[in-house]
């Protein structure tokens, strides 16, 4: 920057010099208006400078022509993280809307064996599936939910699974009142529980508990999944599941969201910290 202003002052005396010279020949020397035949010299010198001061730090100067290219990066970066974000919503959306075959055979295949021996059982069910079925089609559809929607998914799900598995499993879904109208994106955490059932507790003879909790953790919202069934037992499954979620924390929270899992014993812990708005 110092050879810059040292150029425009150059350029500026320049000019003034120029100016006095000539109005004094066209004064003194009406004839020879550019008989001044140093400032040709001066001139074709501060071009030069003008040159070599340039080169070497841009017209405007290099600091700004830094910002400019800090600015259209920044740009830039906002406008792919923007198209990444367009991108997993629109695949896990399309996931939303995905019902699992085997859950779907699982459930009318209960409510059809249900049917003669405990109607009302069976009737049950149908309720339960179809306030799940009716709550998973409005997620596929939406971009953003509540924590009150989300909890009333989980507990049709796992009012299903009840039925299924009878006194094998046994639930609890608790929200912190003043997190229900919080906005949560649909399904967050439906594909956890389901790995928890389908991994934890199903294959346990036994079954077992599974403990849904949301609370409020400072400026944070503390999702925990426990169970106390098999463990945590990485499966191929499992595994795209829980990097699915992690994948779509990152990109919905600008990665202020953590996804942590804790052995218990028994069973298995998922810990989801989520930042809450602003206006919580």
């Amino acid at each position: 920057m110092r050879a810059l202003r040292f150029f425009y002052m150059h350029a500026m005396v320049y000019v003034a010099v120029n100016a006095l010279l000539i109005g004094f020949h066209l004064v003194g020397s009406p004839h020879r208006p550019w008989s001044g035949g140093p400032l040709v010299g001066w001139g074709i010198g501060l071009a030069i400078h003008g040159v070599m001061t340039w080169s070497r730090v841009g017209l405007l100067g290099r600091q700004w022509e830094e910002r400019k290219i800090a600015q259209y990066m920044a740009q830039e970066q906002v406008r792919t993280l923007s198209t990444e974000k367009q991108l997993v919503e629109a695949r896990m959306r399309l996931l939303q809307a995905q019902i699992e075959p085997h859950f779907l055979f699982n459930t009318l295949a209960n409510v059809v064996s249900l049917i003669e021996p405990a109607p009302q059982k069976a009737t049950l069910m149908l309720e339960h599936f179809i306030a799940y079925l009716r709550a998973s089609l409005a997620a596929s559809r939406a971009t953003q939910g509540t924590v009150a929607q989300e909890a009333k998914l989980l507990r049709d799900y796992l009012a299903l699974i009840r039925i299924r598995m009878g006194d094998r499993l046994h639930y609890s879904v608790d929200v912190d009142p003043e997190l229900e109208s919080m906005p949560l994106a649909p399904m967050l955490l439906q594909p956890v529980v389901e790995n928890a059932i389908k991994h934890g507790l199903e294959p346990k003879i036994e079954g077992g508990r599974l403990l849904v909790r949301l609370e409020r953790r400072g400026p944070r919202m503390l999702a925990t999944i426990e169970d106390d069934g098999m463990g945590f037992r990485p499966s191929a499954g499992a595994g795209v599941g829980l990097s699915n979620l992690r994948e779509r924390l990152a990109v919905l929270y600008d990665g202020d969201a953590h996804v942590r899992i804790e052995e218990r014993s028994p069973g298995t812990a998922v810990l989801i910290e989520i930042p809450l708005p602003r206006a919580f």
